[in-house]
């Protein structure tokens, strides 16, 4: 045999052993595997946690890296970050809001505006407009806002006592002008509506011609104030073109000072064509204006301003 054909045998063979050493290298370094029928010992030493661990679990709050560090050993133990329990934030009961208002005199005005619509100008206790301004001047003496208000409640309550004059309750009338002068005690306007009380100036129940109206007084600042002007209910049957053109007038003139307008006539086709013609005045706009069935024929515009800006319809 010759050197060439033994070599395929002996690298075989090296290959085996070779093989076999690396296995039995590889099972010496094994630990031994106990049988699956090895006894167990019952009675077995148990450990009873030292006092440490015990005050670690009754304690309600105790960071990781203490409970890390009673565990582990000291050369084993990795860095852990505390916890930190916060309590929660407290949560407002009943839905109440933490933003309480601090603006008690714009709380005021605005409680006293309402009260105004409401026709709750003195009464009733406690919540009427006459109330809530007394409180901001008192808070703060000569607010500008609260001393407009409280001309606008004298000015009420001199139409309140027209009112009350041409429907002759004249005790009703009375009561209005004593509560006026609770409003503005000095105010130049009560010598007028006292005049009017004891002399009982009441306007015709129908009149056939514009009659003017003693006018308002001035006031220093821009106060409420209505004016009744008498139509005569003649020109309003005819539709009178020079009566079209004067309320024409009116109706610009309300625009322009924003006011509205309460427009009384004896029957519903007098008091269509009067708001018709105001209303054609301007195609570009609308005037604010009611109507309502009664006698005299008559527009009550009311508007703020600090004397009297309409004209009367001329005899």
């Amino acid at each position: 045999m010759t050197l060439p054909y033994l070599y395929p045998q002996f690298r075989l063979r090296t290959a085996i052993s070779v093989t076999t050493f690396l296995m039995l290298t590889a099972c010496s370094n094994q630990t031994p595997i106990m049988p699956e029928t090895a006894p167990v010992e019952v009675n077995q030493a148990v450990e009873v946690p030292s006092k440490k661990i015990i005050q670690i679990l009754q304690s309600p709050i105790q960071t990781v890296q203490t409970l890390a560090s009673s565990f582990t050993s000291p050369s084993r133990a990795e860095p852990v970050l505390p916890v930190v329990l916060t309590a929660p934030k407290s949560i407002p009961v009943n839905g109440e809001s933490s933003n309480k208002p601090t603006d008690s005199i714009g709380f005021w005005l605005g409680e006293a505006g309402l009260a105004f619509e409401q026709d709750q100008l003195t009464t009733p206790e406690g919540q009427n407009a006459h109330y809530y301004l007394t409180r901001v001047l008192t808070k703060e003496p000569g607010n500008p806002q609260a001393l407009i208000a409280l001309e606008r409640i004298v000015q009420r309550y001199y139409v309140l006592l027209q009112s009350s004059l041409i429907q002759g309750k004249v005790d009703q009338a009375r009561v209005f002008f004593s509560r006026a002068k609770t409003v503005i005690p000095k105010h130049s306007q009560l010598t007028t509506m006292k005049s009017m009380i004891d002399s009982h100036v009441v306007k015709p129940p129908i009149a056939s011609v514009a009659v003017p109206r003693l006018p308002m007084p001035d006031t220093a600042v821009p106060a409420m104030r209505t004016q009744n002007l008498l139509l005569p209910t003649k020109l309003i049957k005819q539709q009178d073109k020079e009566l079209a053109r004067w309320l024409a007038v009116v109706a610009n003139t309300a625009q322009k000072l924003q006011a509205t307008i309460l427009i009384v006539a004896p029957t519903d086709a007098h008091a269509r064509w009067v708001y018709q013609t105001m209303n054609s005045a301007d195609p570009d706009q609308r005037i604010r204006a009611n109507i309502k069935r009664s006698m005299p024929a008559r527009l009550e515009v009311s508007y703020l301003a600090q004397k009297d800006e309409l004209e009367v319809y001329p005899n």
